[in-house]
């Protein structure tokens, strides 16, 4: 969907062969999609590389390291998909975690590379994913958020348990849940085909669910959307968000979008404007499309000028950006539950902490009196398009003191 992400890789790639020029014993390794969509090319544009590593066997990379450095003979390769990987266990953060459930995608998006280099979906064990979040738990985490590129197709592919239940995401959101009712539990993305009633019944009822939801659209018209082979109609989507919002109070609904995708016409890009102002997003993440290599629309003529995508792109960015700030002010006065996350970056002063909604609120706080994992309750004073600022009002509760006393490390 975007190309920078590929030019940024050739141009480090290009300053990293100038270290290794000076140090032999340099290792070079390229990690994740683009190694395994494109391995053939990048060694061809840097032969300098020594190991090209898939999103799904990151676990390996120390034994390619140490075969690199010890000079055994290897190819360096490491591309062919282990169904259900580990999961690098040490965290960055000691409040937040992602936790991988589902790999791969099952559907063929025209302007998506991700099934080429990840392949089909795959659900981790159950009983891997609940262990991983116990740990977490007992580590005093205070969120999670599970992973997949479809992640509520979570399980489709695991059959039933003894007793004939079904393993699905709504199950698991249910057995997350009874492992501790007070983390918060997000999730991303999940896609329109695998909503059921179910479904959303599970996360209107669940304690954990945070009220967020990011639903990727990509375009609010039908014949781009057939076009982008996205298997849903505007009508199916509209029906998930309003049977969201109304099992789940103040819930707040994110989206992903691309302007000038192949054959998009002034009228489909209107249609597109239409259905934000309907469907009134709380933040979205808009792109200007530019065609991938594997995939089906990079055979396709790329007809819609590069400043009409632009152009396409500033107004959604524009209209998007009014929606933002207008339903923010609408929240002014409203108190909030806020995990508190460290100093506010734009006010060192201050502490800034997520709503369950995921909207940012910086407020007047110490990291001494209220540690980040600090859970208080915070009044919106002031609305802004990145969320509020405002006055703290109560604790809720201290910071999670660990109760096991592990060190997590890679696998």
């Amino acid at each position: 969907m975007r190309e920078r992400p590929e030019h940024k890789l050739y141009s480090e790639l290009g300053q990293i062969r100038l270290l290794k020029a000076r140090n032999p014993d340099l290792v070079i390794g390229v990690a994740g999609c683009m190694a395994q969509r494109e391995a053939q090319t990048i060694r061809n544009r840097v032969p300098e590389v020594d190991i090209l590593l898939g999103p799904r066997n990151l676990h390996h990379l120390p034994i390619l390291v140490r075969r690199a450095q010890s000079g055994q003979e290897s190819d360096g390769l490491d591309l062919e998909c282990d169904p259900t990987p580990a999961t690098p266990m040490r965290r960055s953060s000691a409040i937040s975690a992602y936790v991988n459930i589902i790999f791969g995608c099952n559907f063929k998006c025209t302007y998506c590379a991700v099934p080429s280099a990840r392949g089909p979906e795959v659900s981790r064990r159950p009983g891997e994913v609940l262990d991983e979040i116990r740990q977490l738990s007992d580590l005093g985490y205070r969120e999670i958020t599970l992973l997949g590129q479809t992640v509520n197709a979570y399980g489709h592919d695991l059959g039933r348990l003894e007793d004939a239940t079904r393993l699905d995401f709504a199950w698991l959101l249910e057995q997350i849940n009874e492992i501790n009712p007070t983390l918060r539990v997000r999730f991303t993305s999940p896609h329109p085909m695998y909503f059921n009633p179910r479904l959303v019944e599970t996360i209107a009822a669940t304690e954990s669910v945070c009220e967020h939801l990011h639903l990727p659209l990509q375009s609010g018209d039908d014949a781009c959307l057939r076009r982008m082979n996205r298997t849903y109609t505007t009508e199916k989507y509209r029906r998930v968000i309003a049977d969201i919002r109304a099992k789940v109070a103040d819930v707040a609904v994110t989206t992903d979008a691309i302007t000038g995708f192949c054959g998009e016409t002034d009228a489909e890009f209107e249609n597109t404007m239409e259905f934000f102002r309907e469907i009134e997003f709380d933040q979205a993440y808009l792109f200007a499309y530019s065609p991938r290599h594997s995939t089906q629309a990079f055979d396709w003529p790329d007809d819609v000028p590069l400043a009409t995508k632009k152009e396409r792109l500033a107004r959604l960015i524009d209209l998007q950006q009014t929606i933002s700030r207008d339903k923010n002010r609408r929240q002014v006065g409203q108190t909030f539950e806020v995990l508190v996350e460290g100093r506010s970056d734009k006010d060192p002063d201050k502490m800034m902490g997520r709503t369950r909604a995921n909207k940012l609120v910086i407020f007047p706080a110490s990291p001494t009196t209220h540690p980040a994992g600090t859970l208080v309750e915070v009044r919106a004073d002031e609305a802004f398009l990145w969320g509020f600022k405002g006055e703290m009002t109560r604790t809720v509760s201290d910071a999670t003191a660990p109760r096991v006393l592990l060190d997590l490390q890679m696998v």
